[in-house]
């Protein structure tokens, strides 16, 4: 008897049978996620639902890893333009991805999996020019056959070499997205012998836990989450989301003694740089102008790299090596300054704090961080040299919010900004004609992160085309406008707010003639405030990130036999959101108008949204108030 032949033969059944049998299985379990998939009709206004999002974290072995399984219904076009495409960033240094199912179910049921050249490794942006100076990586999957009515299937393994801080993790876990989702669950494994720390925001959810075989195991698990509901102006999704934040750490001081220990050799300059800082300085009379002289160095001169801080690694690149490529990201530039300052005798330490986020630092978790700025603890001041049209003793979008100091392990806030600060000023001198026509000296004038706006949008264009867009925003508010030639100031200048001055500008028609009558609008251009307050009401906070004061003054000379008809009263309205004042002023032919508006809020809260719709709504109307001035028969 031929036993090999008959060995074989068997083999081969036995594999078509388990072959087979796979088959069914991936069948059975295809035709049941289409039984159990919602429809449209379920969800009428949503572009897609989660049918079922799991992650399981075990830090049970040597290498921590990280599973998620994503089940995905699309309805339409925007639901195949947000999933069509799956994105896993990870630093390529100490994590791995591996795809462990990734397909689409079309509505027939077919199974499209994804070719090889559909999976792709990319650099994000900010690093794409520099890719060996970062570790920061994305995995690309594109789906295919994505269409309306379409299932996507998504899982894979991160494994993480280590955490930062060896023998700790954390993890940050929102239980809402804009899309609902109907069922979640997120699980934690660690050693029995290993403290969790978590807190759960904005839900109540204790987790199941249990033991099994020397494991503690956390889930947290939800079901029938509704969406999101987006609002202009809303704070970021993960701090309004319900979420679980946990971490291993049980106090700051070890995230002070761990990051001191990256940074401590980051800062030694060589004699080139120290020649720099010498050269920077020597003109300057005070302590004050030194530093300024060395901020505006590295704010305009080390090209930002917008690499996330966290993924992109926590380490900073040494001084040297930042000053001799002349770019870097947050980290990198905080710690060029600090160590340029070092040299005229300024101590400056490192701030970590979250530029996109408000976290409330009350679970111990680097993940809360993602950007770096300075603080000058002599002065009490802080420093953020990242993006190179901020001026000097500007916080822009980082204020009001929980910081770690980590040379002194201390937990503060930073300071929040007068609406003086973040002024919109414009100024107009007209001289009215007897024909209705007048000539105008005009200024626009602007600080704090008006200034930092318009020095980023004009520093892209050449001085031809900065005028260009000048003369197009001047024709909205002074159509037909002649004589158009405006000066700009502080464009690359940090020492200068941006200002635009347009002298002896002609306008044909500022006043509008009837009869012996001339009516003029002397407030031309919108507030552009009043659309924050469109909705009827609000569920999230309206996030503005600083408080807000708007002027305009202008000064309007009648001809000698003109003289006024009718001038609106005074208008003053307050609230605890902000006041808005308008006044008008009659001297020796001359109409003086002053309005100001003043937001004092950074974010205003729900229940005070009625209270900010009332102040702007005042604002947007009184602006549009008309003067009369007569012609003497």
């Amino acid at each position: 008897m031929n036993y090999k032949k008959s060995f074989s033969v068997v083999f081969l059944v036995v594999m078509f049978s388990l072959v087979f049998t796979m088959s069914v299985l991936a069948q059975t379990n295809v035709d049941r996620i289409l039984q159990v998939a919602p429809s449209q009709r379920d969800y009428p206004q949503a572009e897609a639902v989660i049918i079922k999002e799991e992650i399981i974290a075990d830090h049970t072995t040597s290498q921590d890893k990280i599973r998620r399984r994503l089940v995905v219904k699309v309805f339409n076009k925007r639901g195949i333009k947000r999933f069509g495409e799956l994105k896993i960033r990870f630093n390529k240094s100490n994590e791995e991805i591996k795809i462990v199912e990734a397909k689409t179910i079309e509505p027939s049921g077919k199974v499209i999996k994804p070719q090889e050249d559909g999976i792709n490794i990319i650099t994000p942006a900010g690093a794409s020019q520099n890719s060996i100076y970062s570790d920061a990586r994305i995995k690309v999957i594109s789906m295919p056959g994505v269409k309306q009515g379409s299932i996507i299937v998504l899982e894979y393994l991160k494994k993480i070499e280590s955490y930062p801080i060896k023998g700790q993790f954390w993890h940050r876990e929102i239980f809402q997205d804009i899309v609902p989702i109907k069922e979640k669950k997120f699980v934690v494994k660690l050693p029995e012998d290993k403290e969790l720390n978590y807190r759960v925001e904005a839900m109540e959810l204790e987790p199941q836990i249990k033991q099994q075989q020397q494991k503690k195991i956390y889930t947290w698990y939800r079901k029938d989450i509704p969406a999101i509901i987006k609002e202009p102006n809303m704070p970021p999704l993960i701090d309004i989301a319900p979420r679980v934040e946990l971490s291993t750490l049980d106090s700051w001081s070890q995230v002070s003694m761990w990051y001191k220990g990256l940074i401590n050799n980051q800062y030694k300059l060589n004699a080139k740089i120290k020649n720099k800082v010498k050269d920077l300085t020597k003109l300057a009379s005070s302590k004050e102008e030194k530093i300024r002289a060395i901020y505006n160095y590295v704010t305009s001169n080390i090209r930002y790299i917008g690499l996330e801080f966290g993924i992109n690694g926590y380490k900073p690149h040494k001084a040297i090596v930042t000053y001799q490529n002349k770019y870097g990201d947050c980290k990198d530039k905080a710690t060029l300054l600090i160590a340029m300052l070092k040299e005229i005798g300024v101590k400056g330490q490192p701030v970590l704090i979250n530029r996109r986020s408000d976290p409330k630092l009350k679970i111990v978790s680097p993940a809360l961080f993602n950007h770096m700025i300075v603080y000058l603890p002599a002065r009490d001041q802080y420093l953020d040299p990242t993006s190179s049209g901020t001026r000097y003793g500007y916080l822009l979008g980082d204020q009001g919010k929980e910081v770690l100091l980590p040379m002194v392990n201390k937990i503060t806030e930073t300071p929040i900004m007068s609406a003086r600060a973040n002024q919109m000023s414009i100024k107009q001198q007209v001289k009215l004609n007897k024909d209705g026509s007048a000539i105008i000296n005009y200024q626009e004038g602007y600080t704090g992160i008006y200034d930092y706006k318009y020095k980023n949008i004009f520093r892209r264009y050449s001085p031809q085309q900065r005028k260009i867009l000048i003369k197009r925003g001047i024709s909205q508010g002074f159509p037909g406008a002649k004589h158009v030639q405006p000066k700009l100031e502080g464009v690359i200048n940090l020492d200068k707010h941006f200002m635009v001055t347009i002298s002896d500008m002609k306008v044909s028609n500022y006043a509008k003639q009837m009869g012996n009558l001339f009516a003029l609008q002397p407030i031309r251009y919108p507030i552009n405030l009043n659309g924050l307050a469109a909705a009827k009401k609000r569920k999230y906070p309206l996030y503005l990130g600083y408080k807000i004061d708007v002027k305009r003054r202008i000064e309007i000379k009648l001809p000698s036999d003109f003289k006024v008809s009718y001038l609106p009263s005074r208008f003053k309205f307050e609230n605890r959101i902000g006041k808005v004042l308008i006044d008008y002023q009659v001297a020796k032919k001359e109409i003086i108008v002053k309005f100001n508006l003043v937001i004092n809020q950074i974010q205003i809260r729900p229940e005070d949204y009625q209270s900010a719709k009332k102040l702007l709504n005042k604002a947007s109307l009184v602006v549009q108030n008309q003067i009369l001035v007569q012609k003497n028969k």
